[in-house]
């Protein structure tokens, strides 16, 4: 039980990072500014560290699917095209797109270690 509250904390943190790092992201390119020039690289490996963190410790078995699916989901709008919107409105793609870009960040690496977790539970499924 503590691992999974660890796990909790880890998503939690992962997506205020994100968010932050997302604002902060989307406020440097509309000023023309390098406020997060040096710290780009490390808010990633942060993301990705807890995103491994989230995957080991805190999706259950019953809820894989669910998690994959939405890992899916949100990684499809950080591919989807918001060139009509971006013409419009584009300092809010460029909020949108800074934040899903960390946020996907945060996931894809715990949707990996969730995904091989299932394909190794299926493959022992197999061998029983």
């Amino acid at each position: 039980m503590a691992s999974q509250k660890m796990g909790s904390y880890a998503f939690l943190a992962g997506v205020i990072i994100a968010i932050v790092a997302g604002l902060v992201q989307a406020l440097d390119l509309m000023l023309g500014t390098t406020m997060m020039a040096g710290a780009v690289g490390w808010v990633a490996l942060i993301l990705v560290v807890l995103g491994l963190i989230v995957g080991f410790l805190n999706i259950h078995e019953k809820r894989v699917t669910d998690f994959l699916v939405a890992t899916i989901a949100v990684a499809m709008i950080g591919l989807v095209a918001l060139g009509p919107v971006a013409l419009v409105v584009d300092p809010i793609v460029g909020l949108i797109n800074a934040i899903v870009g960390n946020i996907v960040t945060l996931v894809a690496p715990a949707a990996l270690i969730v995904g091989l977790k299932q394909i190794i539970n299926l493959a022992k499924e197999q061998v029983v």
